[in-house]
């Protein structure tokens, strides 16, 4: 639904369409929202059940921020446990392992393709994702999709951290861009 709207935005005799669209990437283009969230109760499957729902609760509220950051939490905070970078760097293998292979395979979200097709070429647009940067440029590539977007752009830094640097690179006010995401960190 929120392709369709602002397709309908971007025909002409409408006021001042964006300048800039910045978009998140899973669950905005690619339908892998769910994959990735359904990824953590699969890293942390020999632990407590009541834990790993705390887990899903939060991954589910906090959808853009990266992977490393809630890996950090969620051993710290929910288990207890140091959440030193070496066991934090093998969870987000593990979860690398699970997830990539499905997200180059799974749908678009309806809509996406051609929004991006009728607005390429009228509009710069944009990605910013919570996904590490390398491999966000990798399913970007993967998918046929770099022909879209001036940059693509993921972790480590945080999405605020990219609309700023975006808009600074571009040279607009917020009110000059459009941010389409499906978490509170694109609000």
């Amino acid at each position: 639904m929120a392709a369709e709207a602002l397709a309908n935005a971007m025909t002409p005799g409408l006021p001042r369409p964006p300048k800039v669209i910045i978009f998140d990437f899973d669950g905005v283009i690619l339908d892998s929202a769910g994959l990735k969230l359904r990824a953590y109760p699969q890293v942390y499957a020999n632990e407590d059940a009541d834990k790993v729902s705390a887990i899903i609760r939060h991954a589910e509220y906090h959808g853009g921020i990266t992977r490393r950051v809630k890996f950090e939490y969620y051993e710290r905070e929910i288990f207890g446990r140091s959440g030193d970078a070496a066991s934090v760097d093998a969870l987000c293998r593990r979860y690398f392992d699970i997830v990539f292979e499905g997200v180059l395979r799974c749908a678009f979200i309806d809509g996406a393709l051609e929004l991006l097709d009728r607005a390429a070429g009228k509009v710069r647009m944009h990605v910013i994702s919570g996904t590490p940067d390398g491999e966000l440029n990798e399913v970007v590539r993967e998918r046929a999709l770099a022909r879209y977007f001036v940059t693509v752009r993921g972790a480590p830094a945080t999405k605020r951290e990219r609309f700023q640097q975006i808009l600074s690179e571009e040279g607009c006010r917020p009110a000059e861009a459009l941010a389409i995401g499906d978490s509170m960190t694109e609000f």
